[in-house]
């Protein structure tokens, strides 16, 4: 321990006056009696000054001797020497989404003021999120330092490259400290890794149109990242309703879990694990499908029923070139389409409408397209004899006449059905619209829509414009947050998945190389706050006894 003033210790002198005020006022009292001659035989018995001394020394004497010298020795201002890390420091604070996880933040700041309290600086301090950003500037002040720690928050974005955030100081810096939950990649920095709390998360999720195009299936992977069994119930939510499965995870082990969702076709999906943990932004992830918005170019006469038939099972509208699908009713296509076709009493070339014929019994082939339809409910009075290209598919006769059946052409998919509408109870029955459904699901098969992560960027071309809480917003958007957000086009609504990293339930990886600690120096810790403190609360005392006695 060294004084940076010693010469504050004269102040000790100040003990000289308060001993002989104190000795000044202890009189001996004389005491009245009732009788001397009870005293007459006891002889004088004088105490002996070491006695005498005792008796007059009391608590508050010995208080105010220390409170003089504890104000001596805060006015030496008092300092112990440490060994600190010497030189400019540099924090890296990994702002990613994992560390939004409950407690990260606080056990981030609690080593982030470690390293500024053991090190010499000056310091500065940088996010490690996308986008990487500026904490504080470099600052000799360790105080405006310490304050400046408080505004720092994690992000539900990824991290980028390390050397990204830090070249927003491209200064050398002789020491680099990254302050992490998982050191992948990490190289040429120190590296203070904090353990991640035990999580369940979603470590991939997805959906696919099966074949026939009739139902979905789910793809996801769980994990178990946590020191116990987990009984995971997992619930994936679409337009169709909700389907919910179970499973028991190990601990540290993942598991695949396939479902089958059947229902009308959709576009959005969400998968959800139950029970939430401390981390709950990977318990819930998002998926979309594209294509629900059909542009649809019609040849031949009007149908209403047909029409109404296709809007439900797609949100199709009509469009005079470039559709995404062809209908065309009642007509021999001279050319074929460039494009998937649905032909109902129609024909094209390689399946020319031959002339009509009388029905005979109804008959179907095993197939999951004709699934949940009563055909014994069909009353159909005209067919028509439709050739039949090779290779394709016939799901339903009418006596030794195919009646409905699907291929694939050079020009892209076809699906025929051979009866006239009009003389048929079809349009009436509940089963037309899910038959159409079921031929659209296998001529416009859908394709993965657009999924991100949140703070990826997403322009938006000229027209489309996507909504949210502040409004529409146009042209660029950063999202800040997982959902299913909904784009508005010139050719009608589309749906954006935004999910947080798929990186948040990585394994921690170990360090990858030793770094070099950097060169010790020697500091001064004051010491001479906690003398005053001391000093204060002694008078505080002494004062109180001074009262109590009566002043």
């Amino acid at each position: 321990m060294s004084f940076a003033a010693p010469w504050a210790w004269l102040w000790v002198l100040a003990l000289l006056p308060v001993l002989i005020l104190h000795f000044l006022r202890k009189k001996e009292r004389d005491w009245p009696v009732s009788a001397l001659f009870l005293w007459e035989g006891v002889r004088p018995d004088r105490p002996r000054f070491v006695e005498r001394l005792r008796a007059r020394l009391d608590l508050l004497l010995l208080l105010q001797a220390l409170a003089v010298i504890l104000s001596a020795l805060a006015l030496s201002r008092p300092e112990r020497e440490i060994v600190r890390p010497a030189g400019p420091t540099l924090l890296v604070l990994d702002a990613s989404a994992s560390m939004a996880a409950e407690g990260m933040r606080e056990k981030v700041l609690a080593r982030a003021k470690d390293v500024l309290e053991k090190s010499t600086g000056p310091w500065a301090a940088v996010l490690w999120a996308e986008p990487p950003s500026l904490l504080f500037p470099s600052t000799a002040d360790r105080e405006l330092a310490l304050s400046q720690l408080g505004r720092y928050a994690p992000r539900l974005t990824p991290r980028p490259e390390l050397h990204r955030a830090l070249a927003l100081l491209p200064e050398p810096w002789p020491r680099v400290v990254v302050i992490t939950d998982n050191p992948r990649g990490i190289t040429g920095a120190e590296v203070v890794v904090i353990p991640r709390p035990e999580n369940l998360g979603i470590t991939a999720f997805s959906v696919r149109p099966s074949p026939d195009g009739v139902r979905y299936e789910a793809f996801l992977c769980v994990v178990n990242a946590t020191s116990a069994y987990k009984d995971i119930q997992i619930r994936v939510i679409s337009e169709a309703g909700e389907f919910w499965a179970s499973r028991l995870v190990p601990p540290g082990e993942a598991e695949e879990v396939v479902l089958v969702l059947p229902g009308a076709r959709a576009g959005a999906f969400v998968a959800e694990l139950r029970p939430t943990d401390s981390f709950p932004w990977d318990n819930v992830r998002y998926f979309v499908l594209g294509g629900n918005e059909v542009a649809t170019t019609w040849l031949g006469p009007e149908d209403r029923y047909l029409w109404a038939a296709l809007r439900a099972g797609v949100s199709a509208y009509r469009v005079p070139e470039n559709p995404d699908l062809f209908v065309a009713v009642s007509t021999n296509l001279p050319g074929d389409p460039p494009g998937p076709c649905l032909l109902v009493a129609a024909g094209c070339p390689g399946a020319a409408i031959l002339g009509e014929a009388e029905p005979g019994p109804l008959s179907a082939a095993s197939t999951s397209f004709l699934e949940n339809l009563s055909l014994r409910d069909w009353r159909i009075g005209r067919v028509y004899r439709q050739e039949v290209p090779p290779g394709a598919q016939v799901l339903l006769w009418a006596g030794e006449i195919p009646i409905l059946f699907l291929w694939e052409s050079p020009s892209g998919r076809r699906a025929a059905f051979a009866v006239d509408l009009r003389r048929t109870n079809l349009p009436l029955l509940p089963d037309f619209p899910i038959l159409i459904r079921n031929l659209l699901g296998w001529l416009l098969p859908q394709r993965p829509g657009r999924n991100v992560v949140v703070g990826e960027a997403v322009e938006l071309p000229p027209g489309f414009s996507v909504v949210t809480e502040l409004g529409a917003i146009q042209d660029l958007w950063v999202p800040e947050k997982p959902g299913i957000f909904r784009i508005e086009t010139p050719r009608g609504p589309q749906w954006l998945a935004v999910n947080v990293p798929w990186e948040t339930v990585e394994p921690e990886a170990p360090l990858v190389a030793e770094v070099p600690k950097p060169l010790p120096a020697k500091a001064s810790v004051p010491l001479w706050p906690w003398a005053t403190i001391a000093f204060l609360f002694v008078l505080g005392v002494e004062a109180l006894l001074f009262f109590r006695r009566g002043g």
